[in-house]
């Protein structure tokens, strides 16, 4: 790897120090790598529950930073975003490496069980957790973000400020904006009963 000379990696913002990691620049690396490096690891803990399964995770993050630089978009979104929905890629990757054997059984087990109501009510969550994805693309890419993070991710409202590297009160204005967007766009759709199923939940 090869070093470029004159970078001041604390006057550049990330965007700049991903192209200069397209270029092999190992300071700007090292720079991402000390602004990341304690978010990641805390957002993967979240997802994984355990501190080596979060070190690989964010080494791995890191690796495919500077072997993959050239995949990052900044027209889809900023650098933050992107690593941490690598980061949350392969978290869900390691713990399904790591416990696939037993949650094919598990799942095995729980197919068997199944009732018609079961799956009536499986297809209307579904449906809902559609809806909610499909608005979530109507908000800004900060709002969208920060209530990702906190609501399908199960971040608390401190977690999401550092995994975002964001004040504890601007990371709360992004999820109740964001919140307040999506009840907006959402209206009453969510409050449907589920599809078979009368007011008391019995079938119809």
């Amino acid at each position: 790897m090869t070093q470029t000379s004159g970078t001041h990696e604390g006057e550049l913002d990330d965007a700049t120090l991903v192209r200069r990691v397209q270029e092999r620049d190992e300071r700007a690396i090292e720079e991402l790598v000390r602004r990341y490096d304690a978010p990641l690891f805390s957002f993967a803990y979240r997802l994984v529950g355990r501190d080596d399964f979060a070190q690989d995770v964010v080494q791995e993050v890191f690796l495919t930073l500077w072997r993959d630089a050239i995949r990052y978009d900044p027209t889809r979104g900023a650098v933050s975003s992107w690593l941490l929905t690598m980061t949350r890629y392969k978290a869900i990757d390691l713990v399904r490496r790591e416990t696939g054997p037993r949650r094919r059984t598990v799942d095995a087990d729980l197919s068997l069980e199944r009732s018609e109501m079961d799956v009536h009510e499986e297809a209307w969550l579904n449906a809902r957790r559609a809806r909610v994805r499909a608005a979530l693309d109507e908000l800004t890419e900060a709002q969208r973000e920060a209530v990702t993070l906190a609501f399908f991710d199960g971040l608390t409202h401190p977690e999401v400020a550092e995994a975002l590297a964001l004040p504890l009160g601007t990371a709360k204005t992004r999820i109740r904006d964001g919140l307040l967007r999506l009840r907006l766009i959402l209206g009453d759709s969510l409050n449907d009963t589920p599809v078979g199923f009368g007011p008391t939940g019995e079938t119809r």
